[in-house]
């Protein structure tokens, strides 16, 4: 015979905690909750504010502007005049391409340093464009008359190999 002193009654602490839950609700709550599209469009803009914040100069429409002639003009009779007037107000460019475009500017200094940095960011671009630094790195070797140019590029392309 089981009696109601047979059993093992619960303790207080356990009848408190029984009490606090809900029967109606579960109690697994999801791991992610995702975010409002509101909050995510104002997260955004505080990251692009805060990125702005570091770029300086580099994040007003002027110098979008300027980095926009860069590749317009490429190739062209303006080429360097607008290289010279982006460089003296915002010194080089931080993104790959208009760094490439930037080997084919006339003043010599300016491309060493061009291919200084072009060398250092070429470790995390992808074989295909590597491969057109190299290029355009032997064309210049054989075809430039700064003799300091000439082992930079070649000393490059060897260690890109």
């Amino acid at each position: 015979m089981n009696s109601y002193d047979d059993r093992e009654k619960p303790s207080w602490r356990d009848r408190d905690r029984k009490k606090d839950r809900s029967k109606h609700l579960s109690q697994d709550r999801p791991a992610f909750r995702p975010q409002s599209p509101k909050a995510q469009w104002a997260q955004k803009q505080y990251l692009k504010e805060v990125e702005n914040l570091f770029k300086g100069k580099k994040a007003s429409k002027e110098h979008a502007v300027a980095h926009e002639e860069i590749h317009k003009y490429s190739g062209t009779k303006k080429f360097n005049p607008v290289v010279k007037k982006y460089i003296a107000e915002y010194d080089l460019p931080d993104d790959w391409s208009t760094l490439f475009l930037l080997i084919d500017y006339k003043d010599m200094t300016i491309v060493k340093k061009v291919i200084a940095v072009l060398k250092d960011m070429a470790e995390d671009q992808p074989l295909s464009i590597k491969e057109g630094l190299k290029s355009k790195l032997r064309i210049i070797a054989m075809t430039t008359a700064d003799s300091e140019l000439k082992e930079l590029a070649e000393e490059v392309v060897k260690e890109l190999q």
